[in-house]
């Protein structure tokens, strides 16, 4: 088991008091051989790092989010396999015929409650319904008091993860040619904007990388980085497919649609 010290340093980039109940929790699992759940949806910038270091923890990690590809998860310590997390799934099934659901509209509307976004993992619209992970605690609290989003009325009920069809995120692949996978270099190739105005982006906070805004021009983007641009769109990060005659990079990317 590393020190605390030591773990604290290989999530430097998170805050400090979360990365400090992680390690907590892990100590409290090693110390009574419980299964010990994270209190709140982590991005893959965490659950995925914890599982990739699980052997210098000394306790078995597991995450899950109930959608296929989920990002947002609530990670396990364990001595042995989980199979129950305190997750549920909620349905909000627009009852109007003449709006959409919308995910900002739907999440906004959540929020609006009182509850903070880190209690809430993926959150998928589809058709005339929205399916969102929630911390199994607050359910019954949403239930009751969401009533409407935006202008159109809607019912909310708890749904059977093992018998309701579960969505799936919607992606649309496209291929974009960069110079290098730096993050100024991509962003202008996936907006069209010259490279100095995508670093104007960057430096506006407007560009969020894996969850987090990132403000450094000469920050490397990695396969299966998640995108988030303001005002074009959320993307993920696929892989290179090739390189050009003059040496530029194929890149495979799939927006979220």
């Amino acid at each position: 088991m590393i020190d605390k010290k030591a773990f604290l340093n290989t999530l430097a980039f998170e805050d400090k008091n979360k990365v400090s109940k992680l390690y907590e929790r892990i100590c409290f699992c090693l110390k009574t051989g419980r299964e010990v759940y994270t209190e709140e949806f982590y991005a893959p910038s965490v659950w995925k790092h914890l599982e990739n270091i699980k052997g210098a923890l000394g306790v078995n990690i597991s995450s899950y989010g109930i959608f296929n590809e989920a990002e947002r998860k609530v990670v396990a310590f364990s001595q042995g396999e989980v199979w129950n997390f305190p997750i549920s799934l909620i349905k909000i099934q627009n009852k109007s015929e003449f709006t959409k659901l919308t995910h900002r509209d739907c999440l906004g509307s959540i929020l609006a409650l009182g509850i903070k976004r880190e209690k809430l993992g993926d959150l998928i619209c589809e058709d005339s319904s929205a399916y969102v992970a929630v911390y199994e605690e607050l359910a019954d609290y949403i239930i009751y008091n969401l009533k409407s989003v935006g202008n159109s009325p809607c019912i909310v009920e708890i749904v059977d993860i093992y018998t309701t069809h579960l969505p799936e995120y919607k992606f649309k692949e496209e291929n974009i040619i960069s110079t290098s996978f730096r993050l100024d270099s991509i962003v202008s190739s996936i907006t069209g904007l010259s490279r100095s105005k995508a670093l104007d982006i960057i430096k506006e906070g407007k560009v969020v990388k894996d969850y987090r805004i990132e403000t450094e021009k000469d920050k490397i983007v990695q396969e299966n980085s998640i995108l988030t641009i303001r005002g074009y769109g959320k993307y993920k990060i696929v892989s290179q497919v090739g390189i050009t005659g003059s040496g530029r990079f194929k890149i495979l990317l799939k927006k979220f649609i």
